[in-house]
């Protein structure tokens, strides 16, 4: 883990306390269980603040080791709180939940968490059902669909290749290094890098989190509120953007017919289009400015808030509407 985290129990009435014997000591659990699979079977994995890594391998072989270590100072009756965690495996899916008692507890109790960790090898087309609170999670070449649902523990995606993923989260980071596949998104104010992404479709939901794509393709679907987004060194043929208040710089790579469409409040758009990009093109703007730098654009009409034109045969479409926000519109070599 990042940093050891620290939890309460719940507090008897101050007058009650110097009655309360003193407890301390340690909680140290370690499990490790392994189960034969086959192709078609899931793993679903309930892991709370643990931090999760899961690595391929060839074997037909899921292992799973779990190591849970933390301390226990305060006052209190404890003997009913300990850490468990139970293995199931029924009709092709290995559950796995980490369980953290409290059950007749009193008294005022502080558990500093020290480590807390699932280690797991398994082959590569499991597909994987990952739920937890403040736990990472760190997942490498894998080809299995991955479902995630996280608090704020952060998500690292390394290499995979599965048909689809799909992330809930809080406001935990994510980073998705050299992934494909459709891609689902929806988080809070967490950050989300991707690096060399190639998405059948990329759809993206955040609320203030701010997004960095770079030398990535396929079809990008984002909306956020406050956050601002940075597209660089994109293929694309379909991007629909729309936030709030966030900005949005793009910059896009010459590719097939171009179906770009950009909406914002109070957001400045900066769009830059490498040379030989085909679309006729729109821009409309309440109150913030238009500039442009297209050398080769034809057929220009202007008003005090709009602007349209002609890109090389004007075989794509591009659309720009932002309230309040500025917008500049380049082309680049």
């Amino acid at each position: 883990m990042n940093q050891r985290k620290i939890f309460c129990a719940a507090a008897a009435a101050m007058l009650l306390v110097t009655a309360i014997p003193a407890a301390g000591g340690e909680i140290v659990r370690d499990f490790n269980e392994s189960f034969d699979v086959e192709r078609g079977w899931a793993l679903r994995l309930r892991h709370g603040d643990g931090d999760v890594t899961i690595t391929p391998w060839d074997r037909d072989v899921v292992e799973i080791t779990v190591h849970y270590h933390a301390e226990r100072k305060g006052l209190g009756d404890d003997s009913k709180l300990d850490f468990t965690v139970k293995f199931e495996e029924k009709n092709g899916v290995i559950e796995v939940t980490g369980r953290e008692s409290k059950s007749g507890f009193m008294g005022l109790q502080i558990f500093i968490l020290e480590e807390y960790t699932y280690t797991i090898s398994a082959p590569r087309y499991l597909e994987l059902d990952l739920q937890g609170d403040d736990g990472d999670i760190d997942v490498e070449k894998w080809s299995g669909r991955i479902e995630i649902r996280l608090d704020d523990g952060e998500i690292s995606l390394y290499g995979c290749e599965p048909k689809k993923t799909r992330i809930r989260t809080g406001d935990g980071n994510i980073s998705l290094d050299g992934h494909s596949g459709s891609i689902d998104i929806i988080g809070d104010d967490g950050r989300l890098d991707i690096n060399r992404g190639k998405f059948s479709d990329c759809r993206i939901q955040l609320d203030d989190g701010d997004i960095r794509a770079r030398d990535s393709e396929g079809d990008f679907y984002i909306e956020v509120d406050d956050g601002d987004t940075e597209l660089l060194r994109i293929k694309t043929k379909v991007i629909d953007l729309k936030s709030q208040d966030g900005d949005f710089d793009i910059e896009l790579l010459k590719t097939g017919k171009l179906d770009l469409e950009i909406k914002t409040d109070d957001g400045d758009i900066d769009l830059s289009l490498q040379s030989g990009i085909s679309a006729l093109f729109t821009i409309d703007v309440d109150d913030g400015r238009i500039r442009t730098d297209l050398p080769s654009a034809k057929d220009v009409q202007k008003g005090n808030h709009w602007m349209s034109g002609k890109l090389g045969d004007g075989n794509g479409r591009i659309r720009i509407r932002t309230t309040d926000g500025s917008v500049m519109l380049r082309e680049i070599r």
